[in-house]
């Protein structure tokens, strides 16, 4: 089955395209279980993935990474939902079924989206949340956690930075380049904001490899969903956006989750970050794992995951389960 980049595919067409990932991967068609809704932010339409339990639940709201959508991680997101939460699974905008120009957004802009969802949720189950996010949506879990910690229980994030810190530069696939240019990307971001910038330019997904796919660039060439370049505004925003407030300032609890092997997030770089949070905190390193972990090993990354969101959800959570709402 192939799909033109320029436009989203059908709903019967996507739903085929999920059932013959889900063959080909050998696991069921976990995407059933999540019924699709929409909400709005700056007046953008923003798709949602829901797995229902019920309004006395907890809720976790999963923020995807760049170029990718909530789908791609279905296998966690509903390994969470049978244990008895609510999830909302949301593509920012520009990214998967949401609206905007693909590839079009800041990360403050992403954070607002995230707002939004936020708004939803408390809305649609209540207030008992935490957030949840994958390498650039890990980021911006942090960055909302440290806006939003009156609202959320909690955030888990699958990599952790501070953009204004001269060392995450280290995060881009050519560093020692990318930190002599940096003025005169700077310079024309603002001048050209809207310059389409090819992702493996700056991320090199090659090297992260998928069951199935072979790797992540694989992946990319043949999904009907994913973006494969990003404005040059978003480069600028992943260089300037500062942290709302200074980390040892931040009250959320966080768990901060990451592989050894992870070829973007230096294990060094995110303990460096982590040793400065004040906040009730958790850090899990994954022996082996990469960057992919929360697609490729579910089944490892799972449970710490799980046994953190029921120790902070746990009042609300023991209620549920007695009400004969959780699983």
């Amino acid at each position: 089955m192939s799909f033109s980049k320029d436009q989203i595919p059908s709903e019967d067409e996507l739903e085929q395209y999920f059932a013959n990932i889900a063959h080909a991967r050998g696991v069921p068609p976990l995407y059933q279980e999540f019924r699709s809704e929409k909400t709005q932010s700056d007046g953008i339409e923003i798709h949602m993935d829901i797995y229902e339990v019920g309004k006395e639940a907890p809720t976790v709201i999963f923020i995807p990474g760049t170029a990718v959508y909530a789908m791609c991680f279905v296998e966690i997101l509903q390994k969470i939902g049978q244990a008895g939460y609510n999830v909302i699974g949301f593509d920012p905008r520009g990214h998967g079924r949401s609206g905007g120009i693909r590839g079009d957004y800041t990360i403050t802009e992403l954070i607002r989206d995230t707002q939004e969802v936020i708004d939803y949720a408390k809305n649609r189950f209540g207030g008992n949340i935490s957030l949840f996010g994958s390498s650039q949506g890990g980021i911006v879990a942090f960055y909302t956690a440290a806006l939003e910690e009156e609202r959320i229980q909690s955030a888990i994030c699958q990599n952790i930075a501070d953009l204004t810190r001269t060392d995450t530069i280290k995060l881009v696939r050519f560093p020692g380049l990318t930190k002599a240019i940096k003025p005169v990307l700077m310079t024309f971001s603002r001048l050209f904001p809207n310059a389409d910038v090819p992702i493996l330019s700056y991320l090199d997904l090659e090297k992260e490899k998928l069951r199935y796919f072979g790797d992540f660039k694989k992946f990319m060439k043949q999904d009907p969903l994913t973006n494969h370049t990003v404005k040059l505004k978003v480069l600028k925003s992943l260089m300037d956006t500062e942290l709302p407030k200074p980390i040892e300032e931040i009250r959320a609890p966080l768990m901060v989750v990451q592989g050894n092997k992870d070829l973007i997030f230096p294990v060094s770089y995110t303990k460096k970050l982590y040793e400065r949070l004040t906040c009730p905190k958790r850090l899990e390193i994954f022996k082996g794992l990469t960057h992919s972990m929360l697609v490729e090993n579910v089944d490892t990354v799972a449970p710490p995951i799980l046994e953190w969101l029921n120790s902070v959800h746990a009042p609300r959570n023991e209620r549920a389960s007695q009400d004969g709402i959780g699983g």
